[in-house]
């Protein structure tokens, strides 16, 4: 299920973050976490989360939504 990542795109992205990340939201906006309404705590040794952390780095992923897939693909091999 691997995709090919534009970096250029990316770059692009994460400067625009930078650029306005003290910015406020507009009014209009609201944060929501559609169908993400608990949260589970796992503790890792370092070297587990480092392991985690170089795995979605190079897949160009936060740490999180990897962990996510991680759950979500072996619940579906699990039913």
């Amino acid at each position: 299920m691997a995709r090919t990542v534009d970096t250029t795109m990316i770059a692009r992205m994460r400067e625009e973050s930078e650029a306005t990340r003290d910015e406020e939201y507009p009014a209009w906006t609201r944060a929501t976490r559609p169908n993400r309404s608990q949260v589970y705590s796992v503790r890792l040794s370092r070297s587990e989360r480092d392991a985690v952390e170089a795995a979605a780095q190079a897949k160009h992923l936060p740490a999180s939504t990897m962990v996510r897939s991680w759950i979500l693909d072996r619940l579906a091999q699990e039913s």
